[in-house]
């Protein structure tokens, strides 16, 4: 890689023993499933015969060992992984573990609110969306600071609502909603030149935003 070049890759974590493709698994401290180990080991092509600077990943486990996975795939030299407390995925209270079908059966009342209210609506005993995205967006100068420490590519291993959070602050642009899939695995890539912005190398990033 060019010395005048950063490059940073926002990860998905694979699939777990809580089916996180299904449920609200956020808070909720559930492990990678070996469907999701195989999923990494998939997603691992797409990084293959590369090198990080840094390796950051949520505290959770589920993101920890995904990223072992893939470094194990790409036979990485060794390198400390680095848990961004940040960077853990949002609490969804009691709806922790239930689908969106669930949510809509059990609690009808709060599903509506959630619909109505967007970055302003509480999960139940949970956190704050708003407050959720202003979490993880704080964490964001750890990644910063190790660019401006010398690195030159760095992999951060995190959730689904995590990566938009920090596309977002990267990008300058609202948190997408429903816009961008973020399939379990995913690898999206963002590269920034000295003095210019972020910028997605892929078309994910670039439909509307809300």
């Amino acid at each position: 890689m060019s010395e005048s070049t950063h490059e940073l890759l926002l990860v998905r974590h694979g699939e777990t023993v809580g089916q996180s493709s299904i449920r609200l698994y956020g808070a909720t401290d559930v492990a990678l499933s070996a469907e999701g180990e195989a999923q990494m080991a998939a997603s691992a092509r797409a990084l293959a015969g590369q090198r990080f600077d840094r390796v950051l990943t949520s505290p959770l486990i589920r993101a920890r060992r995904s990223a072992e996975v893939l470094l194990e795939q790409v036979e990485h030299p060794a390198i400390a992984i680095e848990a961004v407390e940040a960077f853990r995925e949002v609490d969804f209270g009691r709806w922790e573990g239930w689908t969106w079908a669930e949510v809509r059966e059990r609690d009808p009342d709060e599903h509506r609110r959630w619909s109505e209210l967007g970055a302003s609506f509480r999960y139940p005993e949970g956190e704050l969306r708003q407050g959720f995205v202003e979490r993880v967006q704080a964490g964001v100068p750890v990644i910063e600071q190790a660019f401006a420490q010398g690195c030159e590519r760095v992999l951060v291993v995190v959730h689904k609502g995590v990566i938009k959070a920090i596309a977002a602050q990267l990008l300058g642009r609202p948190v997408v909603v429903d816009e961008v899939e973020l399939a379990l695995g995913s690898v999206h890539r963002f590269v920034r030149t000295p003095g210019g912005a972020w910028q997605p190398r892929d078309s994910s990033w670039s439909g509307p935003q809300r």
